[in-house]
C-alpha cells in the first residue's frame, strides 16, 4: 500500500512539474515572439520613414530635373541663337572682306594705269624735249645760215657769190621746213601731254577714292571681324553654359531614375517588412494562446494533499507492523537497517534523478534561447547590412546630387555673371571708337591669335604668364611671335602686390602694369626705365623684333652668357630708413648691401641668386667693406637682365633689417672699372636725405 501511495505521488509530482515546465517554455517563446514582432514593427517603421524621405528625395529630384531641362533648352536656344548670328557675323565679314580685296584690287589696276600714265607723260616729255632741241638746232643753223648769207651780200664773199647764196637759200629753206615739222610735232605732243596730264589727274583722283574707299571696306571689314570674334567668343561661352546645363540636366535625370529605383526598392522592402510582421504578429498570438492554455493546465493539476495523507496513514502503519516485527524477529534488525540504508539510498537517487531532470530541461531551454537569440541576432544583422547598404546608396547619392547641384551652382554663377556683363554694356558712340587704337580681345589659342588685326591686344595675368613659360620653349616662342605683330599686357596678381617684370618683358610684352607699391620688383621696374632717362619707353632687344626667331637660347644669347663680378667697396651719406622708429632716430646705423642678379632667360622662374656683405657697425657716413668675396653672377640674357643694388640697416635690438635704399641697373649698361651707383629711397626719389647717397663698387664683366 506504501509502495503504490508514493508511486502515485510521484507519478503526480512528475506530471504536474512537465505541466509547468512546458508552460515556463511557452511563454518564453511567447516573449520572443512578441519580441520578434516588436521588431518587425519597428522595421516597417523605419523602412516607412525611408520610403517617405526617398519619395521626397524623388520629387525634390524631378523638380530639379525639370528645372534643369528647361534652363537646358534655353541656354540651348541661347547657344544655337549666339551660333547663327556668329555665322552670320563671319559670313557678312567674310563678305566685307572679299569685297576689300575687290576694292584693292581695283586699287591695284588704277595704280598700275597712273603708273602707265606717268611713264607715258615721262615719254612725251621726252619727246618734247627732243623735239624742241631739233627746232632750236634747226633755228640755230638757219640764223647761221643767214648771216652767211648778208655776208656774201655785204661784198665780203671773194667766190661765185650767187651760187653760194642759192645753195644756202635752199640749206636754210630745209632748215626751216625742218622747224616747222619739229615744232608741230612738239605742238601736237604738247597737246597729247596736257590731254594725258589731265587724263593723268582725273585717274590720280580716282585712284586717291579708290584708295579710300579700299582703306573703308578695309576697316570696315576688319571691324566686322573683331565683331564675328567677339560673337563666336560669346557663342562659345554660351555652348560652353549649355553642355554644362545638359550635363546637369543628364545627371537631374540619372539622379531622377536612382530616386526612382530606390523608391521602387524601398517599397518592396515594406512590403517584405510588413509581411514578416504579419507573420511575427500571427506566431506571437498563437504562442500567446498556447502558453495561456498550458498555464491554465498548469494551474488545475492534481491536488497531492490526500495521496500525502494516504502515505502518512500508511507509514503509521507500517511503522506499527514494523515495530511489531522488529519486536517478534530481533534477529533480523540488522537486515532491516541495511533494508532502510538502502530504501534511503534510492530515494536519495530518486532525488538526485529528478534533479538532473530538471538540469537537462533547464539546459535544453537554455538552447532554445540561445537558437531564437542567434535568429533574431541574425535578422538583426541582415537588417543592419540592408539598412548600411541603403544609407551607403543615399550617401552616394547625396554626393552626387550635392556635385550636380554644386556644377549647377557654378553654371548660374557663370550665367550670372554673363548677364551682369550683358547688363553693363553699354552702345559705344561710333566717334569714341574711332578715338580707340587698341581693342581687348580673349586669349584662346596662339594660331587663332595670330590671325587677329594687328590693333587687337591680350591681357594676362601673372600666374598665366609663368605658367606659359613652364610649358616650355614653344609657348614662349608663340607669344614672341604674337607680340611682334601686337600688343600684350602683363597685370599683377592682385592691387597690394608686385611680380617680376622681366618675365613678361622676355616673352615680348609691351606693358607690365605695377603696383606703386615700396618692394624690390618696382624698384627693377625702375632700372629698366633709367636705361635712357626716364623718357617712358625703352626698345625692346633686336632678337625680340627679327623675322626669324630660330632657337630661343640662341636668340637669347643663352650660349653666350655674360659673366658679371661686383666688388662692394664703400658707400656715402647713407641716411636712416624711412621705417625706423620715432624712438630710434638717435641710433646710428649698421649698413649692409645686398646684390640681386634678375635674368631674362627661363630661368627666370627660379629664385634670383643674391650676394650680401657684411654688416659695418655704427657708420652710415663713409661704411667701409672692401671685402675680398666679391659677387659673381652669370646672366643667361644680358640684353635683359637687371642688377639691383639694395642697402639695409641691421637693427641688433628688433633683430630687422631696415630698408635704406637701392638701384637697378642694366646688365648691358654697366661698365668695367670703379663705378659709383646712386641710390634712390623707398619711393624711388633722389631728394632729401638720398640726394648725395651712393655706393662706390668695382666692377667686371668677361
Amino acid at each position: 500500500i506504501l509502495a503504490e501511495a508514493k508511486e502515485a505521488l510521484e507519478e503526480v509530482s512528475n506530471r504536474n512539474r512537465r505541466l509547468k515546465d512546458a508552460a515556463e517554455r511557452a511563454l518564453a517563446e511567447a516573449r520572443s515572439n512578441r519580441e520578434y514582432a516588436d521588431n518587425a514593427e519597428n522595421r516597417v517603421a523605419a523602412v516607412k520613414a525611408l520610403l517617405d524621405k526617398s519619395h521626397n528625395q524623388a520629387v525634390s529630384s524631378e523638380t530639379v530635373a525639370g528645372t534643369a531641362d528647361a534652363e537646358a533648352k534655353i541656354s540651348e536656344e541661347r547657344a544655337c541663337d549666339a551660333e547663327a548670328r556668329a555665322q552670320k557675323a563671319r559670313a557678312k565679314a567674310d563678305k566685307e572682306k572679299a569685297k576689300a580685296n575687290e576694292e584693292s584690287k581695283k586699287e591695284d589696276v588704277l595704280e598700275g594705269k597712273l603708273a602707265s600714265y606717268k611713264n607715258m607723260q615721262t615719254e612725251l616729255a621726252e619727246a618734247i624735249k627732243s623735239a624742241q632741241h631739233r627746232a632750236d638746232d634747226a633755228v640755230a643753223m638757219s640764223e647761221k645760215l643767214t648771216d652767211g648769207i648778208r655776208e656774201i651780200k655785204s661784198g665780203n664773199f671773194d667766190g661765185d657769190a650767187k651760187n653760194v647764196v642759192e645753195r644756202k637759200l635752199k640749206e636754210r629753206k630745209s632748215l626751216n621746213k625742218k622747224m616747222d615739222i619739229s615744232l608741230a610735232e612738239m605742238i601736237t605732243l604738247e597737246k597729247k601731254l596736257r590731254e594725258m596730264e589731265n587724263t593723268y589727274e582725273d585717274l590720280r583722283r580716282k585712284t586717291k577714292l579708290q584708295a579710300k574707299a579700299a582703306a573703308s571696306a578695309h576697316k570696315q571689314a576688319d571691324q566686322l571681324v573683331s565683331i564675328a570674334d567677339q560673337l563666336e567668343d560669346h557663342a562659345l561661352e554660351e555652348r560652353e553654359a549649355a553642355n554644362l546645363r545638359n550635363t546637369a540636366c543628364a545627371r537631374a535625370k540619372q539622379s531622377v531614375e536612382n530616386f526612382d529605383a530606390v523608391l521602387t526598392s524601398t517599397e518592396t522592402q515594406l512590403a517584405e517588412a510588413e509581411r514578416a510582421a504579419k507573420e511575427a504578429r500571427e506566431l506571437a498570438i498563437v504562442s500567446r494562446e498556447r502558453a495561456e492554455q498550458l498555464t491554465k493546465d498548469a494551474e488545475g493539476v492534481q491536488d497531492t494533499s490526500s495521496l500525502e495523507e494516504d502515505v502518512s496513514n500508511a507509514q503509521i502503519d507500517c511503522d506499527a507492523f514494523q515495530s511489531a516485527y522488529d519486536f517478534a524477529k530481533e534477529s533480523k534488525e540488522e537486515a532491516v537497517w541495511r533494508a532502510a540504508e538502502a530504501r534511503l539510498a534510492h530515494e536519495k537517487n530518486c532525488l538526485n534523478l529528478a534533479s538532473l531532470e530538471r538540469d537537462a530541461m533547464s539546459e535544453l531551454l537554455h538552447q532554445e534561447y540561445v537558437q531564437q537569440a542567434e535568429l533574431l541576432a541574425v535578422n538583426a544583422c541582415e537588417n543592419a547590412e540592408a539598412l548600411a547598404k541603403i544609407a551607403e546608396d543615399l550617401k552616394d547619392k547625396l554626393e552626387e546630387a550635392e556635385s550636380v547641384a554644386a556644377e549647377k551652382a557654378g553654371a548660374l554663377a557663370i550665367a550670372t555673371r554673363f548677364k551682369e556683363k550683358m547688363r553693363r554694356v553699354q552702345p559705344i558712340s561710333q566717334s569714341l571708337s574711332k578715338l580707340i587704337l587698341l581693342h581687348s580681345c580673349n586669349y584662346r589659342t596662339w594660331m587663332r591669335s595670330m590671325k587677329t588685326p594687328t590693333w587687337t591686344m591680350h591681357n594676362f595675368p601673372e600666374h598665366k604668364i609663368v605658367k606659359m613659360a613652364e610649358d616650355g620653349k614653344e609657348e614662349w616662342k608663340d607669344m614672341v611671335e604674337f607680340n611682334k605683330n601686337h600688343f600684350s599686357r602683363a597685370y599683377p596678381p592682385s592691387s597690394s602686390c608686385n611680380y617680376n617684370p622681366l618675365l613678361p618683358w622676355a616673352m615680348g610684352c609691351q606693358f607690365a602694369s605695377m603696383n606703386f607699391t615700396r618692394n624690390k620688383f618696382m624698384l627693377v621696374n625702375d632700372g629698366r626705365f633709367r636705361e635712357n632717362g626716364n623718357t617712358g619707353y625703352v626698345l625692346k632687344p633686336e632678337y625680340l623684333c627679327s623675322d626669324s626667331l630660330g632657337d630661343l637660347d640662341d636668340a637669347m644669347g643663352c650660349h653666350r652668357p655674360r659673366k658679371v663680378t661686383i666688388r662692394i667697396l664703400s658707400g656715402f651719406c647713407l641716411p636712416k630708413s624711412m621705417d625706423t622708429k620715432p624712438g630710434m632716430q638717435k641710433r646710428t646705423i649698421n649698413p649692409f648691401v645686398v646684390v640681386t642678379m634678375y635674368d631674362g632667360s627661363p630661368a627666370s622662374l627660379l629664385p634670383p641668386p643674391t650676394f650680401s656683405s657684411g654688416v659695418v657697425k655704427g657708420n652710415g657716413l663713409n661704411p667701409i667693406w672692401n671685402e675680398r668675396e666679391a659677387a659673381s653672377f652669370t646672366c643667361l640674357n644680358p640684353a635683359l637682365g637687371i642688377v639691383s643694388f639694395a642697402v639695409y640697416d641691421h637693427d641688433d635690438v628688433s633683430k630687422k633689417d631696415l630698408f635704406i635704399g637701392g638701384a637697378a641697373v642694366p646688365v648691358r649698361c654697366m661698365r668695367e672699372g670703379y663705378r659709383c651707383v646712386s641710390l634712390f629711397d623707398s619711393n624711388n626719389s633722389r631728394s632729401g636725405a638720398m640726394k648725395f647717397s651712393s655706393l662706390f663698387v668695382k666692377v667686371r664683366c668677361v
